[in-house]
């Protein structure tokens, strides 16, 4: 097992790496054959870093002694090359567990910025399960399809659409949704009839406004168990006798909305939506 540990900790050729120095800032490349990494005015050839152990410190041409590690998802995203605006770990985090994203599931994405949900989402839903994207703009869905492929690898169970949403999906019977567009109330119709009775919708939008009309959308229609939150963090300074929150913090990014789908009655006098 030891033996097992040492060989899935080793760098290889292709892996995509975190350079933290120490001021904590970290610089995300590739490891390539032949190739050189650029980090702070100084270069490393490749061939000297593939096959170090993770958490190896390197000391470059300049003297910094640079800490090597592959990235967490919470270190990749904000150092993720992009053109639109991203969700962010702390709220990609809760959409994964307040929207039950599980292996196996099938999950609609709708607007996929750099392509760091739809990592998220491929992570969780495992080889088993199946993402379809809907993504208007072609210049996104080409950086999502390279973030993709660059830092999560082949995705057989992903299909991305060039489509536009507010016209409706091609699916039915789905598991999950989520939905990162600035009118997601325009979706609500469509996101019925392509989730399944039981089925979670998860819209993220910025502002006061767009939350109290995507709310109100989702009570009018066959939608309940409606929860709104909003994640905060927080992280602290640690040092000698300093103990202390830090002066800044992530605060407000979104809101998060979550929503299941309701079941289409047969009573004869069905309670209305939200009972």
């Amino acid at each position: 097992m030891a033996g097992e540990a040492a060989t899935r900790a080793r760098l290889r050729d292709g892996d995509s790496v975190i350079f933290i120095d120490r001021k904590a800032r970290q610089y995300l490349r590739t490891l390539r054959t032949g190739k050189r990494v650029t980090v702070r005015g100084a270069a490393f050839a490749a061939e000297e870093l593939i096959g170090l152990p993770e958490g190896t410190v390197v000391r470059s041409s300049t003297g910094d002694y640079l800490q090597i590690f592959r990235p967490t998802y919470a270190q990749l995203i904000p150092n993720l090359p992009r053109r639109a605006q991203l969700i962010y770990p702390k709220d990609v985090g809760t959409i994964l567990m307040w929207g039950d994203i599980h292996p196996g599931a099938r999950v609609i994405e709708v607007g996929v910025g750099p392509g760091a949900t739809a990592m998220a989402l491929l992570r969780a839903i495992g080889p088993t399960g199946a993402l379809t994207t809907y993504e208007l703009r072609e210049e996104f869905a080409a950086m999502a399809r390279d973030n993709v492929a660059r830092f999560y690898g082949p995705a057989p169970q992903w299909t991305l659409k060039i489509r536009d949403a507010y016209e409706g999906f091609d699916e039915t019977g789905i598991d999950r949704m989520v939905v990162d567009l600035s009118e997601p109330w325009r979706v609500v119709p469509h996101a019925a009839r392509a989730l399944r009775p039981g089925g979670v919708f998860v819209g993220f939008v910025p502002t006061v406004l767009q939350l109290k009309q995507l709310v109100d959308e989702l009570r009018a229609g066959p939608f309940a168990a409606i929860e709104i939150l909003e994640s905060l963090q927080r992280e602290w300074h640690v040092k000698d006798r300093s103990v202390r929150p830090e002066h800044r913090m992530v605060a407000h990014s979104g809101f998060l909305v979550f929503a299941r789908r309701l079941a289409v009655s047969t009573a004869p006098n069905p309670a209305p939506h939200g009972v």
